[in-house]
């Protein structure tokens, strides 16, 4: 399931996915992202868009997990970008 999360941001949750296997699917919707041609409208020109992922997983118990779940993957995100964008971190 994705789902907006942010003004720029998406959460994605993959229930029943470890860790390893989630990272390995956010590096291939990085690359998938990167590797699109976005045309520039009104114009001849195309543009390149990234992304950078926080990724983590946790079991749900209780709602607390919810957010400290989304609390992990948010410092993940932020490590992401400040490592230089355009990156998957845990």
């Amino acid at each position: 399931m994705i789902a907006r999360y942010g003004g720029e941001e998406f959460a994605c949750l993959l229930p029943g996915v470890q860790l390893e296997e989630a990272v390995k699917i956010a590096e291939q919707m990085r690359e998938d992202v990167e590797a699109q041609r976005i045309p520039v409208p009104g114009t001849p020109e195309y543009v390149t868009v990234t992304i950078s992922a926080g990724v983590a997983a946790l079991i749900l118990e209780s709602e607390a997990d919810m957010h400290e779940l989304l609390r992990v993957a948010d410092v993940a995100l932020y490590r992401a970008k400040g490592d230089g964008r355009n990156l998957v971190r845990t």
